[in-house]
């Protein structure tokens, strides 16, 4: 359950990319982050009384130090996307967002399988191909340098809500895009951008929120189930995220990158039937 849990994480990742780049096109990062996160954060705040649980003061301490990472991750991210593509910005993120919680769940004592590290050794073996084989230009180390930043901020973000409780149910996840939506809005001011996209794609940037906070839920259940297995099939949204990059944005997928993609999805195979 853990890694289906994961997936649908990738898969809200990869949507939220489809909205959320044709936004990021047309105004500044930032200010199209507060309106991610914003909507996100009220989506959250939406599912809390559906999820059975209550209010729990470390849980949701664990979920506003969690925002910081991942509002973090998020603006890099798309700036990474923004100067390189999909095919050079999202593998990068993907590796060190899931080497960073996975390794931290194993020193926590969430023993995986060994086939559970069979496969993720795959899948992240799998991604550093993608990332190995990604689009070369003017802008790659730039690009690659946004995603690495993106990666550990994400990493960390992630890394500390693998010792949540089921019992306090969405509140993390409520707190989260709290912490990420404050945090963003305070840099919009400082740096006096606008404060919301253009009117015309602020439809786009709605349901680029509601993708996220759709992330955040899959991912908080998946760590219940399995957290080693959620951590591994989260970090495939790179695959969701090229494919959507080549349909949508044109972005080039070359022939190892085709490789890497099947290494890392035969990667999370072995987890799932682990």
């Amino acid at each position: 359950m853990g890694a289906l849990f994961g997936l649908l994480t990738s898969m809200s990742i990869g949507t939220s990319d489809l909205f959320g780049r044709r936004v990021v096109m047309r105004c500044h990062v930032l200010s199209a982050m507060v309106i991610f996160q914003g909507s996100a954060a009220v989506i959250a705040l939406a599912i809390v009384p559906l999820v059975p649980g209550s209010f729990e003061s470390a849980d949701f301490a664990r979920g506003l130090v969690s925002g910081l990472g991942l509002g973090t991750g998020l603006a890099c991210y798309y700036t990474s996307l923004d100067r390189a593509g999909s095919a050079v910005a999202a593998p990068i993120v993907a590796t060190l967002s899931a080497i960073i919680p996975f390794a931290y769940t194993t020193l926590r004592g969430h023993d995986p399988p060994l086939l559970a590290i069979i496969g993720a050794m795959a899948a992240f073996g799998g991604l550093g191909l993608v990332t190995a084989g990604g689009t070369r230009g003017a802008h790659i180390w730039e690009g690659t340098a946004w995603a690495t930043l993106s990666g550990i901020a994400y990493g960390v973000g992630l890394g500390v809500l693998v010792d949540l409780s089921e019992s306090s149910g969405a509140w993390p996840g409520f707190g989260q895009r709290l912490t990420s939506v404050a945090a963003m809005a305070a840099l919009v001011a400082i740096r006096r951008l606008p404060a919301l996209p253009p009117p015309e794609v602020m439809g786009y940037a709605l349901l680029t929120g509601v993708a996220s906070a759709g992330a955040t839920i899959f991912y908080i259940v998946g760590i219940w189930f399995d957290a080693p297995a959620t951590v591994v099939g989260a970090s495939m949204f790179p695959v969701m995220s090229i494919l959507v990059g080549r349909a949508a944005y044109n972005d080039t997928i070359n022939t190892r990158q085709y490789i890497g993609i099947a290494a890392a999805v035969a990667g999370v195979t072995a987890v799932v039937a682990s």
